[in-house]
């Protein structure tokens, strides 16, 4: 396993946009009092999230973990056909539930090829941005939306605008989950 510092968020997009064939195990923002867990599966993954979701990536100091892949047929799929997917999980005060899908959500997700974002800084509640690889197949791409409007809070699927629009967003009834932990 390698490792790699960047001084800032634009050097990691740089390096992530010309790096191929590697397999991220972990991207950390050093040097901040967030909390943020990263979960890319390639360079590839991560430049486009960055390109087109440059607020989920904080200003700061970034270290990578990665190894080499000889698996290169992740790089093959086309991150441009990706669901935005957003989801929560905040503890009831003075109960031991939680609200939100995000644990029931990133189990489903399993299934998919996914790349997510989740900002734990608060201990109250979590946020998460995840970017879902849409899958070709009809049945799996209804798997995919029964998934998503179960358990997100919000979805969007790609529709070529490069825009979320009431034409393609909606809304998950992730909200209404309890857990109880």
């Amino acid at each position: 396993m390698k490792t790699k510092k960047f001084s800032s968020k634009e050097k990691l997009k740089q390096w992530a946009k010309t790096t191929a064939g590697v397999v991220l195990t972990s991207i950390t923002l050093i040097n901040s009092v967030q909390s943020i867990e990263f979960n890319f599966p390639t360079t590839k993954a991560l430049s486009t999230v960055m390109e087109n979701a440059p607020t989920t990536f904080p200003e700061g100091e970034y270290k990578v973990s990665f190894s080499n892949s000889d698996d290169i047929e992740l790089d093959d799929l086309d991150y441009s056909k990706m669901a935005m997917v957003m989801s929560i999980e905040a503890k009831l005060a003075n109960r031991d539930i939680l609200i939100g899908g995000l644990q029931p959500l990133m189990r489903e997700l399993n299934e998919f090829t996914y790349c997510c974002t989740i900002d734990r800084t608060n201990p109250v509640y979590y946020i998460a941005s995840i970017w879902v690889v849409e899958p070709t197949e009809p049945e799996e791409v209804k798997s995919l939306e029964s998934v998503l409007e179960q358990y997100s809070v919000f979805y969007a699927f790609n529709d070529g605008s490069g825009f979320v629009t009431l034409n393609n967003a909606r809304m998950g009834k992730g909200i209404s989950q309890l857990v109880e932990i």
